[in-house]
């Protein structure tokens, strides 16, 4: 990646920023002919907005303010991940998570393939190890290979099969978690 870049806490002024990185995530996706992200607005702007409020939301800038990347980091746990056809690396449920989970993850168009995404994810390690969590968690479509490769290129393992607890025509998610050393 040339020039700077910054990674911050998204505020309510970022939401349509963060929106237009999203939509061009769901973009690329469709592109790959899977139907990840393509059906019932998902990600909205309530899933944005409540990532927002909740200081879950990160933005991914150049040194102009442009915005070139997004991930939701959480730490509340997450409940379908209660349930997969595999094994986690770490035995932590959602009721006492010991673990960050993300979401929400994309790059704009123009940021594709500048490392922006691998410094997202390096940001959400370092803010989870600060933190004490063990490890982080995330999911993607079987057919989303790039962002497959990406999670094993940055250490994740993939852990099993979950499925997602809202309406999609292809529910079913490969799981992934990486150990965070403190």
């Amino acid at each position: 990646m040339s020039g700077t870049l910054t990674i911050r806490l998204a505020t309510e002024k970022d939401i349509p920023a963060v929106e237009q990185v999203l939509r061009d995530g769901k973009a690329s996706i469709a592109k790959l002919g899977i139907a990840q992200w393509q059906s019932n607005g998902y990600p909205s702007r309530t899933e944005v907005a409540r990532d927002v409020e909740q200081d879950a939301c990160y933005l991914a800038e150049d040194e102009v303010g442009t915005a070139l990347g997004t991930i939701a980091l959480l730490f509340d746990g997450e409940p379908m991940y209660d349930h997969i056809d595999g094994a986690w690396l770490t035995s932590s449920t959602s009721s006492a998570p010991r673990y960050g989970t993300l979401h929400r993850t994309a790059v704009s168009r123009d940021a594709a393939r500048r490392g922006v995404m691998s410094a997202l994810f390096a940001e959400a390690e370092r803010i989870a190890r600060e933190r004490g969590f063990e490890s982080l968690r995330a999911d993607t479509h079987p057919g989303n290979t790039p962002m497959r490769h990406l999670l094993e290129r940055l250490g994740y393992t993939e852990c099993g099969i979950v499925m997602l607890e809202r309406d999609e025509p292809e529910p079913e998610r490969v799981a992934y978690e990486k150990l965070l050393a403190n």
